[in-house]
């Protein structure tokens, strides 16, 4: 289960960096963002922000400061920003979008290392900036996300004295040609960070790791097919790879001494196929059908003794499924649902164990709606609970239980 949530944050990465439009709509149709046209399209590829020049967002979550990617603490409203357009009176318009988040981000390498150290600290998302205009007849848009924390002691007290920060930055680029039924997005990653800390009257404040090249690129590109009737086919691709590296260090008689180098590598490949079916003029059905390979490596070579040790593993996705709706109940309020289903074989091969493989299907359904009200929309991903429960005046549950009525929320208003 715990390689499974790895596979499903890195296929999260894969699918976008940072996401900064409506998230819920496309989630609770089953998780097909890549093939239904929705400002949550930024996120993937930033040339569509050209689409939305005027609106605000918000994204609630009710377990968000429960969630290691979400240190908002009691703020579960962990996303604000806008797109604001510009030059809508010239030849050349454009499009800013400014979006603040309380999600840190940290690389696969530390996961572990950092989040057991009593000290850890958690990277601060600073600021996503997505700039989008024309350029010809060509959609272009140019993404940045900027991530910081640090934290240093210089104390009197030389034994308190200590040295961390984190960064990282990523840099998304896409256009839309071919009237636009082309989406095309690339992105890169880098980070960096510092991990100095006093170890003794002799050693003093000490490197106690060092990052050895982090990067991560990542491409995604889709294309909508002319229509068919109501349908519309879109076969989409996207690839992700990332390479960490890391050495830390340890007291060799009195002499700070490389302890290991640890090398990790992701690999992520998609494709699929999605459809669009206009069952009415008020009825949308989306499927998405196709497979997905994820390869993970981890390597370390250690001084003393020279020794080296690595496990491997590969999830293969073959098939997935999506099948979603979003169809209109009243003229205020649209109904939402959506399933997902992987068939997974899992094989992971560590060093000093024998070869293990398994196969399963994992499956995750949603139900949502949305409720509009004139340039105000709210997005929810309705818990289940809830309309079986029912409200505590009613089932007498405790008012901290789960039972609420909408788990996540997107709020946008249009201007």
């Amino acid at each position: 289960m715990k390689r499974m949530l790895i596979f499903s944050v890195l296929i999260a990465f894969l699918l976008g960096a940072m996401a900064y439009a409506t998230e819920t709509r496309v989630m609770t149709m089953g998780e097909v963002n890549n093939v239904v046209k929705d400002d949550a399209n930024i996120l993937l590829y930033p040339s569509t922000i050209n689409y939305y020049p005027k609106l605000f967002i918000g994204e609630v979550d009710a377990y968000a400061n429960e969630y290691p990617l979400k240190q908002g603490g009691e703020d579960i409203i962990y996303k604000v920003g806008a797109n604001l357009g510009f030059g809508e009176a010239s030849e050349n318009p454009w499009v800013l979008g400014v979006y603040f988040s309380t999600e840190p981000k940290v690389p696969s390498i530390l996961d572990y290392y950092f989040y057991d150290k009593a000290n850890a600290i958690y990277t601060n998302n600073r600021i996503s900036l997505t700039y989008g205009r024309v350029l010809g007849e060509i959609p272009f848009g140019f993404n940045f996300n900027f991530y910081n924390v640090s934290d240093k002691n210089e104390d009197t007290t030389t034994s308190n004295n200590y040295d961390r920060s984190i960064s990282t930055y990523e840099f998304n680029f896409g256009i839309s040609p071919m009237e636009k039924k082309l989406d095309l997005a690339a992105g890169v990653a880098m980070t960096t960070w510092t991990d100095k800390d006093w170890e003794d009257p002799t050693l003093g404040v000490v490197d106690m790791s060092k990052p050895k090249g982090n990067m991560d690129l990542k491409l995604n590109a889709r294309y909508w097919m002319d229509p068919m009737g109501g349908w519309v086919l879109i076969p989409h691709f996207g690839l992700m790879y990332s390479k960490e590296g890391m050495e830390t260090y340890y007291d060799s008689a009195g002499t700070w001494t490389l302890d290991n180098t640890e090398k990790y590598t992701e690999v992520t490949f998609d494709l699929g196929l999605g459809m669009n079916y206009e069952a009415t003029e008020n009825v949308l059905v989306v499927t998405d059908f196709g497979f997905n390979l994820a390869s993970y490596k981890d390597k370390y070579e250690y001084t003393t003794p020279d020794t080296t040790t690595e496990w491997k593993e590969s999830m293969l996705t073959l098939p997935y499924f999506k099948i979603g709706i979003d169809g209109k109940v009243f003229k205020w309020m649209d109904f939402r649902s959506g399933v997902v289903t992987q068939w997974v074989l899992d094989t992971y091969e560590p060093t000093s164990y024998e070869k293990d493989k398994s196969k399963y299907a994992v499956t995750t359904t949603y139900l949502g709606a949305g409720f509009h009200w004139n340039s105000f929309t709210m997005d929810a991903s309705i818990n289940p609970d809830f309309l079986t429960t029912g409200p505590y005046f009613i089932s007498g549950e405790d008012v901290d239980s789960p039972n609420m009525l909408a788990t996540r929320v997107s709020l946008k208003y249009m201007f």
